[in-house]
């Protein structure tokens, strides 16, 4: 029997394409439950986009936005549109500067991390159907408070009273300064999703190692070579998870933004919010090069041992 029939090459190679696609399955799914479906977890990560300049500096905007928008409004309804007409342009120009000043604070950070604390645990239960969704249509994260830390910082420093208002936190409504997590009606669709991906872990890495195991019982004659073909396997899977993960955000991030504006924000969040993805398929990139070259660390020991016994 020739050893192409021994050593199943043909169905080596099929496992270890089924091998390389399972394992990258396991590496999103792990990514999923460990870091985007666990609120300890994704309080760590919305700690990690404050530090990123560009999603602070888009934060910032938005609150900024928020506090002239709502300080115009309130104005306007209470029949003091002249002082709108004066106040708004000033408070316009000055509002991301304040606001991006106002999140270097301690106060900000605590409540940015209960903020989003909140807002992913009202995600989960949604997801998990043992919540109900918000009124306004969706899961929100609540940053009215960061709105009034912004507000109070202005009258502390005088530029309330010098633009006539004596209360500038008292304008702002309860319901402003909400970020909208998921829409109602994308609720079925990630309900969905959410029930595939909490029980895919275990199955994955299973499979994943499973195919493994038989790809090395198979190929056990010529082990050398089917390390190589497992090495190589292991680092096919991390290529192709930080692929996926590059298709997938360019994707979700044209779907949520028109125009560019927020590209460089979106960007870096979903770099951030992805990064486990990112750390695993380096792990399986990592092992599978050591694995290549140990192999041929071990073929070259070989010809050299080979070669001293020929000179002999």
């Amino acid at each position: 029997m020739s050893y192409e029939r021994r050593s199943h090459p043909v169905a080596i190679v099929m496992l270890l394409v089924a091998a390389t696609l399972a394992g990258t399955v396991a590496i999103g799914a792990i990514w999923a439950n460990q870091q985007l479906l666990s609120t300890s977890s994704w309080v760590s990560v919305s700690g990690q986009l404050l530090e990123s300049r560009s999603v602070r500096h888009r934060v910032a905007q938005f609150l900024g936005e928020e506090l002239v928008g709502q300080t115009e409004a309130q104005l306007n309804a209470a029949g003091r549109g002249e002082a709108a007409e004066v106040i708004v342009p000033r408070l316009r120009a000055e509002q991301t500067q304040l606001a991006e000043r106002v999140m270097k604070t301690k106060q900000f950070k605590a409540i940015w991390l209960t903020a989003n604390r909140a807002g992913q645990a009202a995600l989960l239960r949604v997801l998990d159907e043992k919540g109900k969704v918000a009124e306004e249509g969706g899961v929100v994260i609540n940053l009215t408070p960061a709105l009034h830390q912004l507000a109070d910082v202005l009258e502390e420093e005088g530029l309330g009273e010098e633009l006539g208002i004596a209360d500038l936190a008292g304008l702002i409504e309860p319901g402003a300064g909400r970020i909208k997590v998921l829409e109602a009606a994308e609720l079925n669709r990630a309900q969905d999703v959410v029930r595939v991906i909490r029980d895919l872990t275990a199955p994955g890495v299973i499979v994943t190692l499973a195919l493994y195991a038989i790809v090395l019982f198979l190929g056990w004659a010529r082990i050398g070579r089917t390390l190589v073909g497992v090495g190589l396997a292991l680092a096919a899977t991390g290529a192709l998870a930080l692929l996926l993960r590059s298709l997938v955000g360019n994707e979700i991030i044209d779907q949520l933004i028109v125009g560019g504006r927020d590209q460089g924000a979106a960007d870096a969040a979903w770099q951030i919010a992805t990064s486990k993805v990112a750390d695993l398929a380096g792990i399986a990139i990592g092992l599978g090069a050591v694995i290549v070259l140990l192999v041929a660390a071990v073929a070259v020991f070989r010809v050299a041992t080979a070669q001293r016994e020929l000179a002999r």
